[in-house]
């Protein structure tokens, strides 16, 4: 990355930082101001997707388009944003991936909630991602054609692209300009995690994140990241319209040769990207 000439990694930290503030304040009071004129209120499925598309704008895109601007940096230096070129052996590897990835993340979700004490702090979180689940399936109700269009704007498109940029264009590239490329996949995957706010699914998060970072270090663009989250996210609302608007929360591959069978998938797909990776 090529920064301002005068600017230290430090100031473009606390740059980057102020940025993330004011601009989540400015677009968080736009979503405010459409909810309370055009619908009235915050309990309107309209009025929550509003808010969710200008809080992913405001906290996610805006913050890491304009480091790119003040740090000097072209797109393709910063944020990774570079045509993608796959050989056959990269793309097999990166269906590989996709396909472990579903049975990976399924049996983290189901590790993750299994091994949580029975204590009162873990039933204060279980009751903070129930009520984030109920707002979620605000969202998913009455799933007509132009209601799930949409969904898939605002809950898959905006939150891969923004989310991308954000953890492994911005941070992932700053951290990378002082340590190691592991250590700053590690640290903007443990940022991933804590920002989704939902600590009962921390280690599949934590997992997405991990994976997202090493292929963006090894392909070299962001579009890689970009497209598995695209196909996480859309698996996800396809569940749930299937489910008639109910999201999908138990494991239904834990324990069963499928669970063991997808990281082995992820590992071989890793490994093909690893020996075909860009230099």
């Amino acid at each position: 990355m090529q920064n301002h000439p005068s600017w230290s990694p430090v100031r473009i930290a606390v740059s980057f930082i102020l940025i993330i503030i004011l601009s989540s304040l400015l677009f968080s009071v736009i979503g405010l101001l459409i909810a309370t004129f055009y619908y009235g209120g915050l309990s309107d499925a309209g009025a929550l997707r509003w808010l969710q598309v200008t809080n992913s704008i405001g906290v996610f895109l805006v913050p890491p388009l304009v480091l790119m601007k003040w740090s000097g940096s072209t797109p393709s230096e910063f944020l990774g944003i570079r045509r993608v070129s796959l050989n056959a052996t990269q793309l097999a590897s990166l269906i590989l991936i996709i396909a472990g990835a579903f049975f990976t993340i399924d049996t983290l979700a189901y590790v993750n909630m299994e091994f949580l004490p029975d204590t009162q702090w873990v039933k204060d979180l279980k009751a903070q991602e129930a009520s984030v689940r109920l707002a979620l399936e605000i969202l998913l109700s009455d799933m007509v054609p132009m209601t799930l269009l949409a969904n898939a704007i605002i809950m898959v498109v905006v939150p891969a692209v923004g989310e991308e940029l954000f953890f492994r264009g911005a941070v992932q590239g700053l951290l990378g300009r002082k340590f190691s490329y592991h250590v700053a996949i590690a640290i903007s995957a443990l940022f991933f995690a804590l920002g989704h706010m939902q600590p009962l699914s921390v280690l599949p998060i934590l997992f997405m994140g991990v994976l997202f970072g090493y292929l963006r270090h090894w392909t070299g663009s962001i579009w890689i990241p970009i497209a598995l989250h695209l196909i996480n996210n859309a698996a996800a609302l396809a569940s749930a319209y299937l489910n008639e608007g109910k999201l999908h929360t138990e494991s239904t591959m834990a324990g069963t040769m499928w669970s063991y069978f997808g990281p082995i998938l992820v590992l071989v797909g890793l490994y093909g990207v690893y020996h075909n990776r860009k230099p």
